[in-house]
Order: structure tokens, then sequence, then C-alpha cells
């Protein structure tokens, strides 16, 4: 890498960085101020609500990379811009592609910190907070993995591998042991829903163990007395969008070999893997933004601009996602929707400097 590439790379990930720290900062006091309210509920602590707070930040950093890095890249380049070392380096021979160049080799760097905060790091603070806030409110012990989601009810223990947006349970299996903590009974159920109090399993097959023999039978239904009740649940299961792409990618094969509806997935997924594309698509666009501009512009209002453009295109992202699950889209355009409305933005910009 040049020395003018590199020092234009340093300039913007810095800024990119700040920019993240300060928004990451403000998430973690915004969710501190909304744990704090569950402080007191079974021996959930002020302590307790601090780290659940913490655990929580990846997840913002991962969502709000791309906004940070269109902010960031109109800060630094609009700093180089307004001290004229834009202009001395145009006048050194150095070209807008040249310029572009470089900010798209700070965006690679960027975008392997966003896969590993994606798919490294957040996927393990999210679990350990969502466990902690559950063991500490609920007394229950708790774990979500990629094999779905596990409860030790007295002495019981349940694994269930999927739940619905809508409660439903799905591959449910029950481990039952004496008080020797022997195996006394398994069973498994294809489906579960929470009614009236109670789960009621169904497609239920049974098997219970003795010194001798093994007794099994069949049954449609079958109602189950647990603690698990649907608040642990949704809260102890990890956000589908803070799962690593393979464990998604894998979800959804798994849902198609049943023959089960895979689209939510299949949006999330998708949706994962179009913030760092999404993230170099805004330093692209940030270039002509501030090229098509002039010195006089403060950092102010290119972070006011920076953030209104990022805020709107995050909430049309959201929007159309939401979209694509009503009409059951192509999932793969939740990727190509953000990239083609930068598209469109950096054309336009271009066009607009053109004429200028």
């Amino acid at each position: 890498m040049r020395l003018i590439d590199r020092y234009i790379a340093v300039t913007v990930i810095k800024a990119t960085l700040m920019t993240l720290l300060a928004l990451t900062v403000l998430a973690f006091v915004l969710t501190l101020v909304e744990e704090i309210g569950d402080v007191g509920k079974g021996d959930y602590s002020s302590w307790n609500a601090m780290v659940v707070a913490a655990c929580s930040t990846p997840r913002f950093i991962y969502e709000s990379f791309p906004v940070a890095a269109l902010i960031g890249a109109l800060l630094g380049l609009g700093g180089l811009a307004a001290s004229g070392e834009l202009i001395a380096m145009r006048a050194a021979g150095m070209s807008s592609r040249q310029i572009l160049f470089a900010v798209i080799k700070a965006g690679v760097l960027l975008m392997l910190l966003v896969v590993v905060v994606g798919d490294g790091i957040g996927p393990v603070t999210e679990q350990y907070g969502n466990q902690l806030k559950l063991e500490r409110q609920k007394k229950q012990i708790t774990f979500s993995s990629r094999n779905g989601f596990w409860a030790k009810d007295g002495n019981t223990i349940v694994n269930i591998r999927q739940v619905s947006v809508a409660g439903e349970l799905r591959d449910v299996t029950i481990y039952e042991f004496s008080a020797d903590q022997k195996l006394q009974a398994i069973t498994r159920a294809a489906s579960g829903q929470y009614n009236f109090g109670r789960w009621v399993l169904g497609n239920v097959r049974q098997s219970r163990l003795d010194e001798m023999q093994v007794h099994s039978r069949r049954l449609q239904w079958l109602a189950w007395d647990s603690m698990v009740d649907p608040s642990v649940l949704s809260g102890a299961l990890i956000n589908p969008l803070m799962l690593p792409a393979w464990d998604l990618w894998e979800q959804i094969q798994n849902l198609k070999i049943r023959g089960q509806n895979a689209i939510s997935y299949e949006v999330t997924f998708w949706g994962k893997i179009a913030i760092p594309l999404t993230m170099i698509a805004m330093l692209i666009l940030a270039v002509p933004m501030v090229m098509s501009g002039n010195r006089t512009t403060s950092a102010g209002q290119r972070v006011f601009a920076g953030a209104m453009l990022g805020t709107l295109l995050y909430l049309f992202s959201r929007g159309f996602s939401f979209l694509v699950l009503v009409l059951e889209l192509p999932a793969i355009s939740v990727m190509l929707f953000p990239l083609a409305v930068i598209l469109l933005l950096i054309l336009w910009l271009k066009h607009f400097a053109a004429r200028g």
C-alpha cells in the first residue's frame, strides 16, 4: 500500500472507529437504563444489568457498522478536504479513482472487523448475557447452542431445537432423571404449544426405562407441566442475526430437508451477508458526497448528513426485509436492495457533480 493510500485509509478507519465508539457508548447507556428496570427480579443486581448491557453491545456494533462507516468516512475525508489535503493530492496527480481505491482498502480492513464481531464475539457475548439474566431472574439453568435451547427443570433436562416467532416449539426432547440421577424416561415430541398455563406436546413418542426393559408408547397429545415458560424461551434464544453465518445456513438446510418454511432464516442470512457489503458501499458513497461538496462544510453538517442518510437507508432496508417476508419474495433481495439504493445514490451524486 502506497504511503498516500495508507494515510487516507488510516484517516478513514480512525474516524469510523471513533464514530462507532460514540454510538456504542450511547447504546450501552440506553440499554443499561432499560436493564436497570429489571433489577430486583430474583437475584438480578445492578452489576448483572451492567454485564448484560455490555454483552449486547457487539450486536449494536454489528448492526450500526454501515452507518458508522458512512459518518466516519464523511468526517475523515471531510477533514482532509477542509485542510486542503485532498486538493493537494489531486494537484500531485492523484485521481478520484485512486482516492476511492484507498477508501475501499480501508473498507476491507473494517469488513474483517465486522465479520469478527458478527460471527465471533457477538454470538458468545449475546448467549452469555441472555443466560446470565435468565439464571438470575428465573433461577433456572439455561443454555442456547447450535443444537437449540437447553434447560434444567428440576430432575428434568429439556432440549428444544426450534421456537417459532409465535412461540410454538419444534423437535422437543425431555430427559427425566430419578433422585439418584438415573435416566428414567425419554420423551420426544414434534411440536409444543403453551395453552392455559401449561405446555401441550403433539406427536409424542415416549420411552420409560426400568431395570429389565424399555416401555414405549405413542401419543397424539401429552400435557407437560414445566417451569419453562414462553418468556424464558424468548429471552434464552439468541437473536438469529447474531448466529454465525454458517450456523444460519445449516439451519436453513435442515428446515428445507424437513419440508418446513425457512424464509425467515433466509432473510436473516442474506441480511447478515449484506451488512459488510453495505458498509463497503457506504464508504464508496462518502467519496462523491465529499468530492461534490465544498470545503466550507462543517464537521457537524457532515455528521448530520451521514446520520440522516445512514438511518434512512437502515430503515428502508428493515422495512424491505418485512416486505420480503410478507410477500415471500426471493430472500437474496434483502442483500441486493440496500446495495442497489446506494448505487443509485452514487450515480446521482456523480451526475450532480458533473453538471456542477
